[in-house]
């Protein structure tokens, strides 16, 4: 059974979230900018940093093979 404290706590919540709700508007045009701008600075970051790591990688590679091929032929 409800006694008037609850009722009256119960309309007091209502109340403030209607009010809370109606006086929240945010402007998020400035904010969205901002991270798609840094969005798009982190992207073109990583783009060169792997771009760097697979070139180190590949001549990493490159040298292996000349290695094993450099003693292939001191074997025979």
């Amino acid at each position: 059974m409800l006694n008037l404290k609850t009722v009256f706590v119960i309309a007091l919540l209502s109340a403030s979230t209607t009010v809370s709700a109606d006086e929240i508007t945010v402007d998020t045009t400035d904010l969205e900018a901002t991270l798609t701008a840094n969005l798009a600075e982190s992207m073109d970051l990583m783009q060169v940093q792997l771009t760097e790591e697979l070139n180190t990688m590949l001549v990493a590679d490159e040298l292996q093979e000349e290695t094993a091929t450099k003693t292939v032929q001191l074997a025979d």
